[in-house]
C-alpha cells in the first residue's frame, strides 16, 4: 500500500562561501535547516547584489543540500519516490551520489523514483545542488533554495502514475452531478498486470456516499502505462463556491486477484464555470464578477519558504476584504497554495510563464524555453487541473512578442493553447496583455479563450473600444489597477509614478491626464494622448497646497492618489459598470519584495495590504464595495501634532448607504454614498476623537447606528501591546503563531507615529523566524530579534517546536513598558 510522507524536517546545509566555488569543498560547514528554506531571506540586502531592484537586492547563489533517509528492510518491489514542490533554481538532484535529474524552472514541481539508487534497510543519502548565481533571472524576488515541501512515497511497482487522476463534472443539476474520472496506472514490473479499479466519492466527514462507487477492469503490458475512465453518479451535489467551498474526496482502489495494490485519494469539487462575451463570468449558472488580486510568492520576512499556515492567515485577510480570486503572478503556484484556496474559497488564475522564448532578463526562463516549455506546461496542468478554485490557464505575463504586436509569438500561443486544451478542456486559456492595440491587431485574440488585460500599459482604456471592435471576445482586468499605497502615509496632492520616474514626483499643477476620444466610435475612433503621460486618469488634488509636508518621496499617499494609470476607485468603478468584464485582479493584494524602483527600497508599494498582513486604507475601500456585512472605515488617523488648525480631508469608505462624522461629539454632517463610492469632510484639525457612524438609508432619519469607525488623538509613546492573530498553534513544528506588536500612550492609544526599535524574545517551544514592519525602505535584516516598527506597528513571525505547551514572547524597548503576549501550543487543533 501507499504511504506519503513529508521529509521537511532535519536537512543539513551549505552555501558556497562565493560565485567562483561550483563543488562542494571537503572542509564544508554544514548547518541543520528545515525545510521549506530560503537562504537568500537571510541575508542583508545590499545595493551591490547582481539581482539589483528586481530581487529586492538580496543575493542569489549556490546551495547544498542533504538528508540522510530510512529505506526499509522489507522494501521488496515496493518503489520509493520522492517528490518537490518546487525548488529554485536550476536543481541537480542525486541519491547516493548517482544522478537523479536535473530542473531549471524554479516554480514547477518533479518527482524522480530514487529505487533504483537505493538498498533495503540501508540509509540513503539526497543531495539536492540548487544554482542561483547567474542574475537576474526574474523580475521580482525569487528567493533561492528548497522553498516548498519534499515528500517521500512508497508505493507498488504497479500503481497509480504521479498526479494519476483527471477528474471532471460535465454535468451538473439540482439533484445530481456526473463524475468522470480518467485514472492512469503503471506497471513498473517484467509482468503483464490484470487490474481491477475501483472509485469511490466519499464526504467530508470520511464516509463513503452510497451509490457513487464504479468498478473497472483493465490490462496494463509490463513496464508500460494506460488510462481508463470511470464514470459515478453523485446525487443532491453540494456546490463548491467562495461562499461555500464544499470538498469531496475521489478514493481509487487498484487490484489485482483481490489484493490491493494502490489507494490513491484526490480531492475535488463540483461546480460549473462559463465566460460569456456580453454578460461576463458565471459561475454554478449564476453571473459573478470575478473580484480578485494578484499575488507573488513570498511573504515578507519569510522570503520565498512560506509556511502553510501564513498562505492561511493571508487568504483570511482577502476573503475578509470581500475578495473571491487571485492570479498567481506569474508562474505555477505551490501545491499548498491552491490546496488552501479550495478549502477556503478562493477562485485562481495560474499563470505558467513571465516570458516566452524572448527574455526578459539576461537569464531568465527564455534561455529554456524550446526544451522545457511543455513539459513544464503539461506538468503545471496535470498536477493542478483537479482543484476546484482553478478558473482559467494563463500561459503568460505582458509577453513581449504579445505585447509587442511581433508574428513569431503566434505560432507560440497557438502551441500552448493546443497544450492547455489537450491536458484539460474544461477550463479556457488566458494571458495577461500589457496594452492590447498591437496584441489584437496582429491577431492573437482569437488565440486566447479569455483575453486579460493588464493596466500598467493602459490597456484597461481599451475595454469599450476592443469589445465594440471584437464583440465575441471574453475580457477580464487581469492586472487592474496599478496604484499605490504606503501604511500610515498621507498625501494630498496627486502623485503618478511615471512623472516620479523623471523626478517630479507629486509637486506639478493639477491637470487631466488620459488619452481621449476626439471623435468616432470602435475602431474609426481618433485618440488624442495626454502631453505629459499616456493613458492615464485624472485624479485632482485634495488641496492646493501640500497639508502633510516632510514625507519621503519613497513612500506613496493612501488617499488613493498616487498611481500609475488608474486609481482603485477609478478601476473598479469602470469593471463594475460594464457586464461584459468577468472581474477585476488588482496589482497586488499583498506588498511583495522586489520589483521595486530602486535602492534603498526592497519592494514597491502596490498592496493594499502591507508586508505584515496589515490592511491599508485602501483595503476598505474593496470592503466596501465587495462585502455586505456593515462597515465604515475613516482616513487618516487623527494624531498630527503641528497641523492644529490645518484643514484636513477625511475620507470615509462604507457599504452602508449614508455616513455621518463627528469631531469630538460635534456632528460635521451626512454625506450619502453616491457614484464616487466614497464620501469626503474637509475638517479643521483639532484633538480629539473623530468617528464615523454609518447608517442604512431607512435609518438614516432615526438616527439608529449601523456601524462606527473612530480614531483618537495620542499622547506621547509610553509602552507596547502585544496581540496574537491565533487562539492556538499547532504543535508539530510547523504551526504559525502571528504577534503584532503595537506603540501605545499612557491610555492605551495607538500612537501612529512611533518609531521606536523594538527587541522581541521567546520563550517556550517556539522560535522566532522573521520580523516585519512593512517599511519599503528597511533594509534590516530579517532574521535579527529587533527592528523598528513603521508607523506603530510591526509583526513577529513565530514557529512552534514539536512538542505542547505554552509560547510566551515579549517585546521592549528603551522608555516603553515592554508587552507581552502568550499561545498554547497544541497537539490537536481539531
Amino acid at each position: 500500500m501507499r504511504s506519503r510522507n513529508c521529509i521537511d524536517a532535519d536537512w543539513l546545509f551549505h552555501l558556497a562561501s562565493s560565485p567562483d566555488v561550483t563543488e562542494i569543498p571537503e572542509n564544508a560547514e554544514w548547518r541543520k535547516v528545515d525545510l521549506p528554506h530560503d537562504w537568500s531571506v537571510e541575508a542583508t540586502p545590499h545595493p551591490d547584489n547582481p539581482a539589483g531592484a528586481a530581487g529586492g537586492f538580496f543575493p542569489g547563489g549556490l546551495g547544498w543540500y542533504r538528508k540522510e533517509i530510512d529505506v526499509p528492510a522489507d522494501l521488496g518491489s515496493r518503489h520509493m519516490i520522492i517528490e518537490f514542490d518546487g525548488v529554485y533554481m536550476n536543481s541537480e538532484v542525486r541519491c547516493n551520489g548517482r544522478l537523479c535529474g536535473v530542473r531549471p524552472y524554479g516554480y514547477i514541481s518533479f518527482a524522480y523514483d530514487i529505487t533504483q539508487f537505493v538498498s533495503p534497510g540501508e540509509s540513503a543519502v539526497i543531495e539536492v545542488r540548487v544554482d542561483n548565481v547567474k542574475q537576474k533571472n526574474c523580475r521580482w524576488y525569487s528567493g533561492s533554495g528548497v522553498y516548498r515541501h519534499v515528500w517521500l512515497t512508497t508505493v507498488s511497482p504497479v500503481r497509480m502514475g504521479q498526479w494519476g487522476t483527471h477528474i471532471t463534472t460535465p454535468d451538473v443539476t439540482e439533484d445530481s452531478a456526473t463524475v468522470k474520472c480518467e485514472v492512469t496506472a503503471v506497471n513498473d514490473t517484467d509482468d503483464d498486470a490484470d487490474l481491477e479499479l475501483c472509485a469511490l466519492i466519499i464526504d467530508d466527514a470520511g464516509c463513503e456516499i452510497e451509490g457513487t462507487r464504479s468498478v473497472s477492469g483493465f490490462s496494463i503490458p509490463n513496464h508500460e502505462s494506460r488510462t481508463a475512465s470511470l464514470d459515478m453518479q453523485l446525487p443532491f451535489p453540494r456546490l463548491w463556491s467562495p461562499d461555500a467551498p464544499n470538498l469531496y474526496t475521489l478514493r481509487v482502489r487498484l487490484s489485482k486477484e483481490g489484493e490491493v495494490l494502490d489507494e490513491y485519494d484526490t480531492r475535488f469539487g463540483v461546480r460549473t464555470i462559463r465566460f460569456d462575451a456580453d454578460e461576463g463570468f458565471f459561475l454554478n449558472g449564476e453571473p459573478l464578477k470575478l473580484l480578485g488580486v494578484n499575488e507573488h510568492h513570498d511573504a515578507g520576512c519569510l522570503g520565498a519558504a512560506v509556511p502553510d499556515d501564513v498562505i492561511r492567515r493571508r487568504f483570511r485577510i482577502l476573503k475578509e476584504m470581500g475578495c473571491n480570486a487571485v492570479r498567481v503572478a506569474h508562474n505555477p503556484a505551490s501545491p499548498a497554495f491552491l490546496d488552501l484556496c479550495d478549502e477556503m474559497g478562493l477562485m485562481v488564475v495560474e499563470d505558467a510563464f513571465d516570458e516566452w522564448k524572448d527574455p526578459k532578463t539576461e537569464f531568465g526562463y527564455g534561455i529554456y524555453w524550446d526544451e522545457w516549455w511543455e513539459r513544464d506546461l503539461v506538468d503545471m496542468i496535470r498536477r493542478d487541473r483537479n482543484h476546484p478554485s482553478i478558473v482559467m490557464w494563463s500561459v503568460g505575463n505582458e509577453i513581449k512578442e504579445v505585447r509587442e504586436g511581433r508574428p513569431e509569438g503566434l505560432p507560440i500561443m497557438k502551441a500552448l493553447r493546443e497544450v492547455c486544451h489537450r491536458e484539460d478542456s474544461t477550463r479556457p486559456m488566458t494571458c495577461g496583455c500589457c496594452g492590447t492595440r498591437l496584441t489584437l491587431a496582429a491577431g492573437y485574440g482569437p488565440l486566447m479563450d479569455v483575453v486579460g488585460y493588464n493596466g500598467g500599459g493602459g490597456g484597461c482604456f481599451d475595454y469599450q473600444v476592443d469589445h465594440a471592435e471584437h464583440p465575441d471576445m471574453c475580457m477580464f482586468a487581469s492586472e487592474v489597477p496599478h496604484s499605490l499605497q504606503t501604511r500610515g502615509v498621507y498625501r494630498t496632492r496627486t502623485w503618478y509614478r511615471d512623472l516620479a520616474r523623471r523626478g517630479e514626483f507629486h509637486w506639478y499643477p493639477a491637470r487631466s491626464f488620459g488619452r481621449q476620444i476626439v471623435s468616432g466610435s470602435g475602431k474609426d475612433a481618433v485618440y488624442e494622448p495626454a502631453p505629459a503621460i499616456q493613458d492615464a486618469i485624472d485624479v485632482p488634488h485634495y488641496t492646493d497646497e501640500e497639508v502633510f509636508e516632510g514625507v519621503d518621496d519613497h513612500y506613496q499617499s493612501s488617499y488613493d492618489n498616487a498611481l500609475v494609470r488608474i486609481s482603485s476607485i477609478d478601476s473598479w468603478r469602470l469593471t463594475k459598470s460594464l457586464p461584459y468584464m468577468c472581474g477585476e485582479f488588482r496589482w497586488t493584494g499583498f506588498d511583495y519584495i522586489g520589483e521595486c524602483y530602486g535602492w534603498p527600497a526592497k519592494s514597491w508599494n502596490f498592496g493594499v495590504i502591507d508586508l505584515c498582513g496589515f490592511p491599508k486604507d485602501t483595503y476598505y475601500f474593496y470592503q466596501s464595495e465587495w462585502t455586505d456585512k456593515p462597515m465604515v472605515h475613516i482616513l487618516p488617523h487623527w494624531t498630527w501634532p503641528g497641523l492644529e488648525g490645518k484643514t484636513i480631508p477625511v475620507i470615509a469608505y462604507s457599504n452602508c448607504d449614508a455616513v455621518e462624522l463627528f469631531l469630538n461629539g460635534e456632528s460635521l454632517g451626512t454625506r450619502e454614498k453616491g457614484e464616487e463610492m466614497y464620501m469626503r469632510w474637509d475638517v479643521e484639525y483639532r484633538p480629539g476623537k473623530i468617528l464615523a457612524r454609518g447608517y442604512g438609508m431607512r435609518d438614516a432619519g432615526s438616527g439608529r447606528v449601523t456601524v462606527e469607525c473612530e480614531h483618537e488623538t495620542a499622547g506621547d509613546p509610553s509602552a507596547l501591546k502585544v496581540e496574537c492573530d491565533e487562539d492556538y498553534v499547532r504543535a508539530d513544528g510547523t504551526g504559525i503563531a502571528h504577534f503584532v506588536v503595537t506603540v501605545v500612550d499612557d491610555l492605551g492609544r495607538f500612537v501612529p507615529h512611533a518609531d521606536h526599535d523594538i527587541e522581541i524574545t521567546v520563550a517556550g517551544p517556539a522560535k522566532l523566524i522573521g520580523l516585519e514592519n512593512g517599511d519599503p525602505i528597511d533594509s534590516t535584516n530579517y532574521k535579527l530579534n529587533h527592528r523598528k516598527v513603521f508607523h506603530g506597528m510591526m509583526l513577529a513571525v513565530v514557529q512552534a517546536r514539536d512538542e505542547a505547551g505554552t509560547i510566551d514572547v515579549n517585546a521592549q524597548s528603551e522608555g516603553l513598558s515592554s508587552g507581552a503576549c502568550s499561545v498554547k501550543a497544541v497537539t490537536d487543533l481539531t
